[in-house]
């Protein structure tokens, strides 16, 4: 059990690392607030390894610390709402055994930002409406590319995630 949370401890740690790193690399010009989503191939690659309470640990975790580091309460809101709603959704999809890694990746991206352009609409009125689908087409591509990541380095994890 101490081995699960520490490892548990390492990844959140590593998933504040790329949280960081992507606030000082803004993707602001395509559309505001739109991010790659590096920390999300943690949770991604223990999804992949069956390890959905490991997968909602590190990304409920990862969120907690970030809005409280990085960013502020209100961020949190969405944060946390697209996190817990799209992680549900990848756990979904993966059970099924239809889709791929990088399929179930581009769905977590697409569902975690309509998740959150719900929760500005209740927030913030009907206003905006007009940015699903810049949301959409950077969920699918960020989603593509954090699910390339993940099956990259699916292989080479093995024996360091299953503890």
């Amino acid at each position: 059990m101490a081995k699960k949370i520490t490892l548990y401890a390492m990844l959140a740690a590593i998933c504040l690392v790329c949280g960081y790193i992507e606030s000082l690399l803004s993707l602001s010009f395509i559309a505001p607030g739109i991010k790659l989503g590096l920390s999300n191939s943690i949770a991604l690659l223990l999804v992949a390894k069956g390890d959905f309470k490991g997968a909602f640990s590190v990304n409920i975790t990862r969120i907690l610390l970030s809005s409280l580091l990085f960013s502020t309460p209100f961020s949190l809101v969405f944060s946390l709402s697209g996190g817990i709603i799209s992680l549900i959704c990848v756990c979904l999809l993966y059970k099924t055994g239809k889709f791929s890694i990088i399929g179930i990746s581009i769905a977590g991206g697409v569902i975690h930002n309509i998740v959150q352009l719900t929760v500005a609409y209740f927030l913030l009125g009907n206003a905006v409406l007009y940015y699903l689908p810049f949301l959409i087409i950077s969920g699918g591509v960020s989603g593509a590319v954090i699910g390339f990541i993940a099956r990259l380095v699916s292989s080479k994890t093995d024996k360091f995630l299953n503890i």
